[in-house]
């Protein structure tokens, strides 16, 4: 790996991380899920590298819970999902900002499947309890992709090309 593309790895880990505690006074209103889609549209599979040590950095801030658990297999998978759509979908951000919101949508979902090995019922309770916080969720991803999305993705497009 060039020292070229680990410097590029750590900076957009540390963008993303200092992008999440900056807004964590705003409940579920973050800019995670756009830098994520970012970052699998501009440096592909480097995003999951991104991803780890964003995980990684978390983890030292707040300790292990299950909540960490999720974060090891949501974000990896929306960046595998990003790169996977990213040929159908390509510059269109009105569908990039609805597929934000979905995210957003079924992110404690994906959360509480990490209960399902310990008691399906409070998985379900977990998940219902959290649907309102989910559309919140939802509203301000579409928002924010919708908003920040092109101007963001233009900048990253030109400032990580090889």
């Amino acid at each position: 790996m060039s020292v070229q593309r680990i410097v590029r790895i750590a900076l957009l880990s540390a963008i993303l991380y200092v992008c999440k505690v900056s807004l964590e006074w705003l409940p579920n209103v973050e800019l995670v899920t756009l830098l994520v889609i970012l970052y699998a549209l501009t440096i592909g599979l480097d995003a999951l590298y991104v991803t780890l040590i964003f995980n990684i950095i978390e983890l030292i801030q707040w300790g292990f819970g299950t909540w960490w658990i999720a974060y090891l297999y949501i974000w990896p998978l929306f960046v595998i999902i990003s790169l996977l759509l990213k040929k159908v979908i390509k510059e269109e951000f009105i569908i990039w900002a609805v597929l934000s919101g979905c995210f957003g949508l079924v992110f404690g979902a994906l959360c509480s499947s990490v209960y399902l090995f310990i008691d399906p019922k409070y998985a379900w309770t977990y998940f219902i309890a959290g649907l309102p916080w989910d559309a919140w969720h939802a509203i301000s991803n579409f928002i924010i992709m919708l908003l920040a999305g092109k101007p963001l993705y233009l900048l990253l497009k030109k400032t990580t090309s090889r």
